[in-house]
Order: C-alpha cells, then sequence, then structure tokens
C-alpha cells in the first residue's frame, strides 16, 4: 500500500507537521482564551489557526507535486 509519509519529501513532511503544530497550538490557545475570556489570546489563536490552515494546504500541494513528479518519471 503506497504510504505518502514514506515517499513524501522532506519539505513536505517539515510543512506538514508545522501546519499541524500550528493548529493545535491555535486550538489549545483558543480553548484557554475562551475559558479565561481574554480576547487578545482569542484573536491569536484564530491567527494561528488559520496561518496552520494555509500551511497544511501547502503542504499537499508539494504532496501533489512530488506525486507528479514521481508519475512522469516512471513513464520515461
Amino acid at each position: 500500500m503506497f504510504n505518502p509519509w514514506d515517499h513524501g519529501s522532506k519539505p513536505y513532511r517539515i510543512t506538514l507537521l508545522t501546519g499541524t503544530g500550528l493548529l493545535l497550538l491555535g486550538i489549545v490557545l483558543a480553548v484557554i482564551g475562551g475559558a479565561l475570556t481574554l480576547l487578545p489570546l482569542q484573536w491569536t489563536a484564530i491567527g494561528l489557526i488559520g496561518l496552520g490552515l494555509v500551511t497544511h494546504l501547502t503542504a499537499q500541494v508539494l504532496r501533489a507535486r512530488d506525486a507528479q513528479r514521481r508519475n512522469r518519471m516512471g513513464r520515461g
């Protein structure tokens, strides 16, 4: 079975983990900011979640690019 993690490039793995970490940090800060009603912390959390989503989507673009490159090499 094909595993994208095993066949993914190093930039893909780094970008994916960075995006996941930013999402996790944003969610944790959102929960803390909501529990303590700290508006600046909530806005920071929203920014981190947004940045995490963009980073995660960038990782998917890298993965697609790697797959296209791998397919081109296989045809030649």
